[in-house]
This record gives C-alpha cells, structure tokens and sequence, in this order.
C-alpha cells in the first residue's frame, strides 16, 4: 500500500515535468517607451572639465613605522608580568585553614 502509494506520487512528479511548456506568447507585453525626438538648443558655453585631484602623500615618519612598532614589542615583553598561582581546594585543607585562624588571635 505505502509502496504503491509512494510510486504514484513519483510518477505524478515525473509527469508534471514532461507536461510543464514553454508559453508561446509573453505573458505581459513588454512596455516601451515613447521615444523623444526633441533637440535641446543651448546657447550657453561648454562647462571647463573639472580638475583631476591627486591625493597628497604623508611625510615619511622618522623614527619609521616597524622601528616605532620593535620598540613597543620590547617594551611589552620586558614589563613584568604576573604570576601564576595555583590553589587547591579541597576540603581538608579549607578546615586546617579555618581552625587555625580560629586558634590565631586577631593582631589588631
């Protein structure tokens, strides 16, 4: 039944391409536009062509940039850096902790 039902559905998909055409006609007809057989008269005298615009260069640096960029690289690297402390917590260790502040008088 299912298998029967699932062959038809593909033929039925198959046969929907065989019977799909091409329209004969366009559907809509393009539109187009009235062409215009004006002539514009001017008597004005032609516009100067505007100038090209060159973009002007920067000033090379001095010091030059990767000598500026070295000295900050150093500068980072020989700035002290933090330290790494790795605690464990375990129980234990957070009783021992609490009984000998406990135990310990407050020196204030």
């Amino acid at each position: 039944m299912k298998t029967s039902l699932k062959l038809f559905l593909a033929g039925l998909v198959l046969l929907t391409q065989g019977f799909g055409q091409e329209p004969k006609q366009a559907l809509a007809k393009a539109f187009t536009a009235p062409t215009k057989n004006e002539t514009v008269v001017s008597g004005a005298a032609p516009q100067a062509v505007a100038p090209v615009v060159q973009p002007k260069a920067l000033p090379p640096l001095n010091p030059p940039l990767g000598d500026i960029a070295r000295q900050a690289r150093a500068a980072h690297a020989a700035a002290p850096k933090a330290q790494v402390v790795v605690e464990t917590d375990t129980a234990e260790q957070k009783a021992d902790q609490s009984q000998t502040t406990a135990a310990a008088p407050n020196q204030e």
